[in-house]
């Protein structure tokens, strides 16, 4: 049985926690699991980058609300052609570029849903508010697949949340990278 780590955050996590997400994708695919992401900003880009650095493309998959490369940032279009370049995989959703904002948004709480069907455990990187993130906590929470959240600076996990996840929110995961 193929073990998934579903890693996702907020796209304002900034850069001085890369080293934090790279350290927990490498964690898990020392331990054999695989991992997947949602191929946005911030967390999904630094597991992505993570991923590329260590030559583990056919170990991860990326959840896509878009039907194409295009759909994608800019910022994490290079890295998603590499990846499927090297063997990665991509599970393409079903908005298109300038689909009206309701489809869009149906299309990325899908992928999220889908990540975490396939996930063993998520591992979420939280900063600043993030609701597409708590929803996905949610959805693992209800689906009773473990989750593991790290507090990156200004953001809070409410208690409903909170009881069901190991969280890290010392001083140390806020300040990581520094």
């Amino acid at each position: 049985m193929c073990h998934i780590v579903g890693v996702i955050g907020s796209r304002s996590l900034p850069a001085r926690f890369a080293p934090l997400v790279d350290q927990v994708v490498s964690l898990f695919l020392a331990r054999g699991y695989s991992v997947a992401s949602g191929g946005a900003v911030g967390a999904d880009s630094f597991a992505l980058s993570a991923v590329l650095r260590q030559g583990a493309c056919s170990r991860s998959v990326v959840y896509s609300a878009w039907s194409s490369v295009s759909g994608f940032p800019a910022s994490a279009r290079p890295d998603i052609e590499r990846l499927i370049a090297a063997g990665g995989q991509v599970v393409w959703g079903s908005a298109s570029v300038g689909s009206p904002r309701p489809v869009a948004v149906s299309a990325l709480l899908g992928r999220n849903r889908h990540l975490v069907a396939a996930s063993s455990v998520v591992v979420a990187f939280l900063h600043g508010p993030s609701r597409g993130s708590l929803y996905t906590i949610r959805q693992a929470v209800s689906r009773g697949v473990p989750v593991i959240v790290f507090i990156c600076g200004s953001a809070s996990l409410p208690p409903d949340l909170a009881r069901h996840c190991y969280v890290f929110n010392k001083p140390a995961c806020r300040q990581a990278g520094r």
